[in-house]
């Protein structure tokens, strides 16, 4: 009898319980900070449909450290549990930087007071980085018994891949002079700079010391 439904996943993957677990608290906090930043600049955005934007992708992001964190009970993260819910509500409230360098990243991109310069570190830089770690992660976990962080992680990309797309787009609006383009690739390096130095959002990718 031909078998229709071939499952082609394998069991194992790279990422161990507390390993997956530590990444998706690092993942909660980089959307966290996506989304503060993000609400935070809105009001101060002189471009309406940017002020109008940065509110509503900020939401998204509420809900991406949401779904995070409802599985991190499930990866043995008890801290901030409510055991009072049912267990697909039971999210952990816990969340945590990489290291002090991601802090340091972090607060040097929320430094900017130019619009496009904001635009260029959230969405050029860190919301870049983050899809490139979360397709990573649900390509590498274990795709059967890790199945519902690679669940969540495609999930949040839909959004991201929409993020991505309009802030690409704003930022060609944005950056309509020469000189413009190249003080935000200027600030887009440096900050790219400080994220490879932390080693990224995992904090595991650092650069080698001479």
């Amino acid at each position: 009898m031909t078998e229709y439904a071939v499952d082609q996943r394998r069991i194992g993957g790279l990422f161990g319980v507390d390993e997956n677990a530590r990444r998706l608290m690092n993942y909660r906090y980089a959307e966290d900070i996506c989304m503060k930043t993000g609400a935070g600049w809105a009001p101060t955005c002189p471009t309406i449909k940017v002020k109008w934007r940065l509110p509503e992708f900020a939401y998204d992001d509420s809900v991406h450290q949401l779904e995070l964190g409802k599985r991190l009970p499930e990866l043995r993260v008890l801290e901030g549990a409510d055991y009072s819910q049912p267990p697909t509500l039971r999210g952990s409230a816990t969340f945590q930087p990489p290291n002090e360098d991601f802090v340091a990243f972090v607060r040097e991109m929320q430094s900017a007071g130019d619009e496009l310069m904001r635009v260029t570190g959230l969405y050029r830089v860190l919301k870049t980085h983050l899809a490139v770690n979360y397709r990573y992660h649900a390509a590498v976990t274990d795709p059967v018994c890790d199945g519902p962080t690679v669940r969540i992680l495609n999930h949040i990309l839909v959004d991201e891949e929409e993020h991505l797309r309009w802030g690409q787009a704003i930022y060609e609006e944005l950056a309509d002079t020469p000189a413009r383009r190249r003080e935000a690739l200027e600030w887009e390096m440096h900050l790219a700079d400080l994220l490879t130095a932390a080693g990224g959002v995992a904090g595991d990718d650092r650069p080698p010391t001479a």
